[in-house]
């Protein structure tokens, strides 16, 4: 694969200087950049996809689809949760036998 490269950042040298401030050991301004433009890239396709699912739901739930109560989410949160406490309870006694 040919390397690419993204445009010009035009920015003040105050920018510039904070910026390389935060550099960790090793780390170049331009790997920094281009990690930093990853991961707003990231996040703006996972902020669509969630804004998908979001509108998928309202139809979903606009064509009569099931909803549930804030009690009844809550309930069912707090069974999982003590269901995986038991788990990790169970588990660890497990291994405090074995050991």
């Amino acid at each position: 694969m040919s390397a690419a490269t993204f445009p010009v950042v035009r920015t003040t040298a105050e920018d510039r200087a904070f910026v390389e401030s935060v550099l960790r050991p090793n780390e170049t301004l331009s790997s920094f950049i281009q990690e930093s433009i990853m991961e707003r890239a990231r996040a703006r396709k996972e902020d669509e996809a969630f804004y998908a699912r979001a509108m998928e739901a309202s139809r979903r739930i606009d064509a009569g689809g099931k909803t549930y109560t804030i009690d009844e989410v809550m309930t069912s949160l707090r069974a999982m949760t003590e269901k995986k406490k038991q788990e990790l309870a169970a588990k660890a006694a497990c291994e405090k036998k074995a050991a």
